[in-house]
């Protein structure tokens, strides 16, 4: 296989046998992407965990049409957003696909920025060790004195990359993570981290990054060419599909501040201020997972 090279980069350890292009929000994976299609043929495995879903294509920046007419893309707008998508579908999907791909003498290429999906798929996901049946039964009786959105949120301050992969209805789940923390002392991802379910083939993960400056940058740009192509039409849309402002999907960035904007809890620049600022403070939280997990390249995309 002709050498990969990204950036002027060349991965010049033996390459894996897919590749995972990781990164922050607005980095600029999609350029990488197309790059990539120049010299090799490949198809993507979309590891964002907001892509999966049908009706919200501007605010997740899922490929448009002529990206996907040029690149084949998988795991991108299959469910409607009352469904809930999690790292372990995630790594169990992306895993086959993988697989399929490689029969078929292409380059797998994995691209996204969440960074507990792209580790379950190279490590698995287990919840076998750090058991205590009495934090379980009280955390139990939380979930039934009707606590569990309110349990959902704590959880997401302390561990918003675990608890961004489900919906506080999965009651199972948001226990779980409790009886991790309190007998572990790890929140969930950290725990998991340790955990083992390798994936017979080889992956080569590559974290893309920029200047600081001109990623947050790029991000309050992107805010603003999602909101120029219709992000306040599209959650309106949403909303007349039925589907509701609480569901899991539909509090990432982009939506939940649109909703209140939509609600006239906030005016629009506000709605705006509020998708920069927290979007550019995901992508901060992103670049810190990726330091702390094991990595490939780290590559600087540059100006």
């Amino acid at each position: 296989m002709k050498p990969i090279t990204i950036h002027n980069q060349i991965l010049d350890d033996t390459p894996g046998d897919y590749l995972i292009l990781a990164g922050p929000t607005a980095v600029g994976k999609t350029e990488t992407v197309l790059s990539l299609a120049e010299e090799h043929d490949i198809e993507i495995i979309s590891g964002d965990s907001r892509q999966i879903y049908k009706y919200m294509d501007i605010g997740t920046a899922t490929p448009e049409t002529e990206m996907l007419k040029r690149v084949p893309h998988h795991l991108l707008n299959e469910l409607t957003p009352d469904i809930v998508w999690n790292a372990a579908d995630f790594y169990q999907r992306a895993r086959h696909i993988i697989l399929q791909i490689l029969d078929r003498g292409r380059l797998p290429v994995v691209a996204g920025g969440a960074g507990m999906y792209l580790d379950a798929l190279r490590f698995g996901l287990f919840e076998e060790q750090h058991k205590d049946p009495a934090i379980r039964q009280k955390y139990q009786e939380k979930v039934d004195a009707g606590e569990a959105e309110k349990l959902w949120n704590e959880l997401m301050d302390l561990d918003p990359e675990y608890a961004g992969t489900f919906h506080f209805n999965n009651h199972k789940k948001l226990m779980r993570a409790f009886e991790i923390y309190e007998s572990s002392g790890m929140i969930p991802s950290k725990a998991f981290s340790n955990s083992s379910d390798p994936f017979g083939k080889q992956g080569t993960l590559v974290v893309l990054d920029r200047d600081r400056k001109i990623l947050y940058d790029r991000i309050n740009q992107r805010v603003l060419k999602m909101l120029e192509d219709g992000l306040v039409e599209e959650c309106q849309t949403l909303l007349d599909k039925g589907y509701h402002p609480n569901l899991y999907p539909m509090k990432t960035i982009g939506y939940k501040e649109v909703y209140a904007f939509l609600a006239g809890k906030i005016d629009e620049a506000q709605m705006i201020d509020a998708i920069q600022q927290n979007t550019r403070n995901f992508a901060k939280r992103q670049l810190t997972w990726f330091r702390n997990h094991p990595f490939d390249y780290w590559i600087d995309l540059g100006s």
